[in-house]
C-alpha cells in the first residue's frame, strides 16, 4: 500500500525519465551483474567478442597479448585478462584538465534552468534536446566556460558565449541531443578556440566494466567530475535500445548534456538521465530505501537513490548526425565539415585539439 504524499515517476510527468526507468528495469539483471564485475575490475561477460576486438585494435598491445585477451573472454574464469587497473600515469590528471576545458555550463534565459554541454567540434556545442528544446530557446541561452573553483594556480575569469542556432542547429528528441553553433568570441574577448573540442568517434572506445568519468555542472555549480565508483555497465542489446548505454556516476539536475569519458578521455556517451530507484508500487526511494514525499523529491532530487545513469552512445550520435537531412545548405556544409574533423588525425590526439595553456 502506498504511503500518503509519495510520488511515482509517472505522476511527475517526466516522459524521458519514465522511459529510461522502463529500459533500466528491463535490463536490471544484467546491470547488477555488470556492476558486480566492474567493482572487481573485470569486464562483464555480457560484452561481445566483436566489441573486444574493435577495442583492442585501438590499444597499443602486442598481437599475441590481444589474441590472449580475446580468447580468454570465452572462459568466464579468465575475465581478469581484460580487466582494468587502477594504476594510471599521472598524465591522466593533466589530460583530464585539458578535456574539462571544452565543457560548459549552459545558462537559460531567466536563470531558473541550467544544463551542461561540450564543444563537439570547432564552434559547435552538444547538449541534450531536453536542455535546449528549440532554436528560440537556444538563442536566449549562453554557454559559460571556465566556471570552476580556483583555489590553486592563477585565477582566470569565466567566459560567456552566445549560442547561434541561426548559423547551425540540429536536434532530435529520440536521441535527446541538440547541436548548436557558438559565437566565436566571448564576453571577455577570449576566442572559443581556446577551449578545444571533443570528437564523436565510432565504436571501440570502451568495454562494459571499464571506469568512466563525467565532467558536469550539477545544478549550475562550478565544474565537477564524477570519478570514483563510476563504471560503464551495459549497452543496449536490442534494436530499439541500441542507442542507449548505462553507467554509474554521481549526477544531479544540471548534469544533463555532460560528456561521459573513457579513461583515455574519449567521449563514450552524452549523459541524459539518472534513473531513480523505485519500489513495487513505483514510489521513488531515498538512499535509506524509504518512499520520498513528492515535495521533498521535487526540491531535493539528489536525495533519491539511483539505479543507474542512462546516456546516448557517442557512436550512435555520430551516425545520426552524419546522415541527418538538413534543408539549409549552409547547415549541411557545416555538418559535413564537422564529420571531416571527427575523421581527421587531429580527432585521435587530445593535445592536438587543445591549444597550450
Amino acid at each position: 500500500m502506498r504511503e500518503e504524499g509519495t510520488v511515482t515517476l509517472s505522476e511527475l510527468g517526466d516522459e524521458l525519465a519514465e522511459a529510461a526507468a522502463g529500459r533500466v528495469q528491463k535490463n536490471l539483471r544484467n546491470l547488477r551483474r555488470a556492476l558486480k564485475y566492474a567493482s572487481q575490475g573485470l569486464v562483464s561477460p555480457t560484452e561481445t567478442k566483436a566489441r573486444i576486438e574493435r577495442y583492442l585494435q585501438g590499444q597499443s598491445r602486442p598481437p599475441e597479448r590481444q589474441r590472449a585477451l580475446i580468447e580468454g573472454h570465452d572462459d568466464l574464469g579468465k575475465e581478469a585478462l581484460i580487466g582494468t587497473s587502477d594504476l594510471l600515469s599521472v598524465e591522466f590528471l593533466e589530460a583530464g584538465q585539458l578535456a574539462a576545458r571544452a565543457v560548459a555550463c549552459i545558462q537559460i534565459a531567466g536563470g531558473a534552468i541550467s544544463g551542461t554541454g561540450f564543444l563537439a567540434g570547432p564552434g559547435l556545442l552538444l547538449t541534450n534536446q531536453h536542455v535546449l528544446e528549440t532554436p528560440t530557446m537556444a538563442a536566449a541561452a549562453t554557454a559559460v566556460f571556465g566556471h570552476e573553483e580556483q583555489k590553486f594556480g592563477i585565477p582566470s575569469a569565466t567566459s560567456e558565449y552566445a549560442l547561434d542556432p541561426g548559423t547551425f542547429w540540429l536536434a532530435n528528441r529520440e536521441h535527446d541531443f541538440a547541436l548548436v553553433a557558438v559565437a566565436p568570441v566571448g564576453d571577455t574577448g577570449v576566442p572559443l578556440t581556446d577551449f578545444g573540442w571533443h570528437p564523436l568517434l565510432d565504436e571501440g572506445k570502451i568495454l562494459e566494466g571499464h571506469p568512466v568519468s563525467v565532467i558536469q555542472h550539477p545544478q549550475g555549480r562550478p565544474k565537477c567530475i564524477a570519478l570514483h565508483n563510476s563504471y560503464f555497465l551495459l549497452l543496449g542489446k536490442t534494436d530499439d535500445e541500441d542507442r542507449f548505454c548505462w553507467y554509474t556516476a554521481d549526477t544531479e539536475r544540471g548534469s544533463s548534456g555532460a560528456p561521459v569519458f573513457s579513461r583515455d578521455w574519449q567521449v563514450v556517451a552524452l549523459h541524459h538521465k539518472a534513473v531513480p530507484k523505485t519500489n513495487e508500487d513505483g514510489e521513488i526511494l531515498d538512499r535509506l530505501g524509504e518512499p520520498m514525499p513528492r515535495v521533498e523529491y521535487e526540491r531535493y532530487p539528489d536525495r533519491a537513490d539511483h539505479v543507474a545513469n542512462e546516456g546516448i552512445r557517442a557512436s550512435r550520435l555520430r551516425r545520426f548526425i552524419a546522415s541527418a537531412p538538413l534543408e539549409v545548405s549552409a547547415h549541411a556544409a557545416l555538418r559535413d565539415q564537422l564529420v571531416a574533423h571527427w575523421d581527421s588525425p587531429q580527432a585521435r590526439s587530445l593535445r592536438a585539439r587543445f591549444p597550450a595553456l
